[in-house]
């Protein structure tokens, strides 16, 4: 299968911020101190994607479970609030999509190919894909925009990975994984987990991922500037930031 020949993925600066983190669109300050490379957006679906009626964030000793529903207006509606602030943004804008089928793939990536600001295409995995599943809904994603592609970090040794670099992907990102905990009534939640308690994890899985030869985004359990040069020490091309935009960067 031939692939159209894509942009250059670059970056400034190796710390950006995670989807999810920071909204749509970028803000005034960056909320840690050094400079920041690229402006990651919130997930965003072909569709609007309501709230989850248990929407949740279940503390633990190791950060926190989130679970959301991953609410947001739509791409469409995405792209009419904050396309304009995307084409003004000093920032490379990258815009997360959620990845659900190939048809769907196909026509959000047909929708951004055009507009100013936006810098790349983070292609969002769900989670339960790998194999040929993944494999289909990348190639979907053919444009000439560079192409991230976010898996979960429990997937980083998976032997399909190392596939995803003859499909054109520029670069592999390695997201928070899923985790499930009781609330306070007793009901189990499953979401996202985020927190310092994740460090160890990521570490092992840029090292695991380091044979995809794909550049490697490190994200989740990054709350310290030593950890997030560890991390670049092992492998990593960049840092992803998630949680520590929220509570503050540790000294």
């Amino acid at each position: 299968m031939a692939f159209m020949r894509r942009e250059e993925l670059t970056l400034a600066s190796p710390w950006i911020n995670a989807a999810g983190s920071l909204g749509f669109a970028p803000g005034v300050d960056w909320p840690v101190p050094m400079a920041q490379g690229a402006f990651v957006t919130n997930p965003v679906s072909l569709r609007p994607r309501i709230p989850a009626e248990d929407r949740t964030l279940i503390e633990y000793p190791g950060g926190f479970l989130l679970h959301t529903g991953v609410a947001n207006p739509g791409l469409g509606e995405v792209v009419k609030r904050f396309a304009a602030r995307w084409a003004r943004s000093p920032l490379p804008v990258w815009v997360h999509l959620l990845a659900d089928t190939p048809e769907n793939v196909a026509q959000m990536v047909a929708a951004l190919e055009g507009l100013d600001g936006v810098a790349a295409i983070v292609l969002g995995i769900p989670p339960r894909a790998y194999g040929e599943q993944v494999m289909s809904l990348v190639a979907a994603a053919g444009g000439e925009r560079p192409l991230v592609v976010e898996v979960p970090l429990t997937a980083a040794g998976d032997g399909w990975v190392g596939r995803l670099a003859g499909l054109g992907v520029a670069a592999l990102s390695l997201g928070a994984p899923r985790g499930a905990l009781p609330n306070s009534g007793g009901e189990i939640i499953g979401g996202h987990l985020v927190g310092p308690g994740l460090f160890p994890q990521v570490l092992a899985a840029v090292r695991a991922a380091r044979r995809s030869r794909l550049p490697l985004i490190a994200s989740a359990g990054v709350y310290t500037r030593e950890q997030g040069e560890a991390l670049l020490q092992a492998g990593a091309w960049a840092v992803a930031l998630d949680g520590v935009l929220w509570r503050g960067w540790e000294e």
